[in-house]
């Protein structure tokens, strides 16, 4: 709902440009970024009818990028952002705490729309309360022990995405994230879409 809601409010804004009406200059800054992540998409497609929100999960996300200009056209944006709020385990007892740590090139396509690429580190921290949580076991339950204490996960990942500059100020990305791409069964994907304001 909230990455419709973007959709629908970039789609706004860029509809109302007029030809007259100054294209949003790449520029050097901070930008402070709001939007919607959706986690798992191979997960969510690849499941059973019904279980796939149990795989996959939609979330808010923001994020502050820096924009450094590297000669004429490219651009060096590094970034770090959290999934927001955080979430709960399917079983309840784990809290998940998810970041990305990304550094991507940028170059124009049109003076309007950059093209982003790059690799980045995702953190997922967890923390569980430990003890016992009963689970469905086929046809009967069983009682399972959760851990009690935090873990932390490092996961490697390849992104690539649009930026379209929607005033001197506004942009509106969207970007997807890979992860074992060189592997059959762990590869997977994220899909982020932000609204972005250059401070």
């Amino acid at each position: 709902m909230l990455l419709r809601a973007i959709l629908i409010l970039g789609i706004a804004f860029f509809s109302s440009w007029r030809a007259s009406a100054a294209v949003g200059e790449y520029k050097k800054g901070y930008h402070i970024e709001v939007g919607a992540y959706q986690n798992h998409l191979t997960k969510y497609f690849d499941t059973s009818t019904g279980y796939e929100n149990l795989m996959s999960s939609f979330s808010g996300y923001l994020r502050l990028r820096r924009t450094l200009l590297i000669g004429k056209k490219w651009g060096f944006e590094p970034s770090i952002g959290t999934r927001i709020p955080w979430k709960s385990g399917i079983d309840g007892t784990t809290r998940k705490f998810n970041t990305h740590l990304d550094f991507t090139l940028s170059y124009p396509i049109v003076s309007w729309v950059r093209f982003r690429a790059g690799t980045g580190v995702q953190w997922i921290l967890s923390i569980g309360d430990g003890g016992p949580v009963v689970l469905n076991n086929g046809t009967s339950t069983s009682t399972f022990y959760t851990p009690g204490y935090a873990s932390n996960g490092f996961i490697v990942t390849a992104q690539s995405g649009l930026s379209f500059l929607l005033g001197s100020r506004l942009s509106l990305n969207f970007e997807i994230y890979g992860q074992g791409l060189l592997d059959n069964l762990r590869r997977d994907f994220d899909v982020l879409g932000t609204l972005g304001w250059r401070l």
